[in-house]
């Protein structure tokens, strides 16, 4: 009796580098979700982790406060927020985080495929640290949670866009491309094309977080 053909685990899905950011999600959901699982699993991880053990948090609070008070980006941010100027606030906040994402995740991955995901998750883990409810950032855990949670929308986006990049300009079949730079050039291509949909949530994390911290935090205070 002949035995009845292997059946093999299912390929993933090719990489069309035409298609726009929302069909490529939805093409390749599993990957998506789990990027989303790592970011937000890490950042509550690290916040458990920090509230049991709060000189976590202590030891990378005295570095960041200091960046605030010394001349600069960040400085200037806080002095935004202390003047209640909404419009410079939002401007600022969105253009750091913007810097982020495109300095730290997008441009790196440019030269070296998926390293802009590490520094995603890396700042999943330091946001779950510097965050956690402790002290006096204990009334304001819940608010800020969703800023945390928005923002990191965008980080999370900006780390698929990395892996829409890198999964190209590796894979020349996906777009029956013939050369590595013709595939680099459609995976920066294709990342372009998830910026609209990053800016529009870096923007409603910045209008929502300025809100909470001029007006919300205060009254919990």
């Amino acid at each position: 009796m002949p035995l009845p053909p292997l059946q093999l685990s299912p390929k993933a899905p090719r990489m069309n580098p035409h298609q726009g950011p929302l069909a490529l999600i939805k093409r390749h959901r599993t990957a998506f979700i789990r990027l989303n699982a790592a970011f937000y699993g890490l950042m509550a991880l690290s916040t458990a982790i920090t509230t049991l053990a709060p000189d976590i948090q202590l030891y990378f609070k005295e570095g960041i406060d200091q960046a605030y008070m010394r001349p600069g980006i960040l400085k200037t941010v806080a002095d935004a927020y202390g003047s209640r100027n909404l419009v410079m606030a939002i401007g600022l906040t969105f253009l750091v985080n913007l810097a982020v994402a495109a300095f730290m995740t997008t441009l790196p991955s440019l030269l070296i495929p998926f390293i802009g995901i590490m520094a995603v998750l890396h700042r999943a883990l330091l946001w779950g640290i510097m965050f956690a409810p402790i002290g006096a950032y204990q009334p304001m855990w819940l608010p800020h949670a969703l800023t945390l949670a928005i923002e990191g929308q965008a980080y999370v986006l900006a780390a698929f866009a990395a892996w829409v990049q890198g999964r190209i300009f590796l894979r020349l079949d996906h777009g029956r491309m013939r050369t590595r730079f013709e595939a680099w050039k459609a995976g920066f291509a294709a990342t372009v094309k998830f910026y609209p949909l990053i800016l529009l949530t870096l923007i409603i994390g910045a209008v929502y977080e300025v809100f909470e911290a001029i007006y919300l935090i205060p009254r919990l205070r």
